[in-house]
């Protein structure tokens, strides 16, 4: 495993990158943490213990959650719509689900509308605006 000296090196890098994960990602049927997973494995080519480290995850959660991801979405992950890039370092936060992390991004540093972030991630207008304010009460 990472020292925490090395994860916080890549956490550090990961937080200044603007890359990210492409927003056309997470419109597969997959969960937020599954789509987050899928593509530091296999379009970043990240190991599982780089993946916990950053995620701030359990390697076995990330492994199980890989395989289940695998077995329920064999193709690869939509990475064409790349206008939009969710960077990977904001899901170390473990306070927040990965669907408030991603809302919140799009709303505070996109500065997107409720109703841009419902047709970026193909969701309910609602699922948005209920999703955000569960983060912004959590947040405080």
């Amino acid at each position: 495993g990472l020292d925490t000296k090395q994860k916080q090196q890549i956490l550090a890098q990961l937080l200044q990158t603007k890359e990210g994960i492409p927003i056309s990602a997470f419109h597969s049927s997959l969960s937020g943490l599954e789509i987050v997973v899928r593509y530091a494995k296999d379009n970043d080519r990240r190991s599982f213990s780089e993946i916990a480290a950053t995620l701030n995850r359990k390697l076995s959660t990330l492994y199980t959650t890989y395989t289940k991801s695998k077995k329920k979405f064999p193709q690869p992950l939509d990475v064409s719509d790349n206008s939009v890039c969710i960077p990977i370092g904001i899901f170390h936060d473990r306070r927040y689900a990965v669907l408030e992390l991603i809302i919140s991004f799009l709303k505070e540093q996109e500065r997107l509308s409720f109703k841009e972030i419902a047709a970026l991630l193909h969701k309910h207008y609602n699922t948005i605006t209920t999703t955000y304010r569960r983060y912004k009460s959590k947040h405080g």
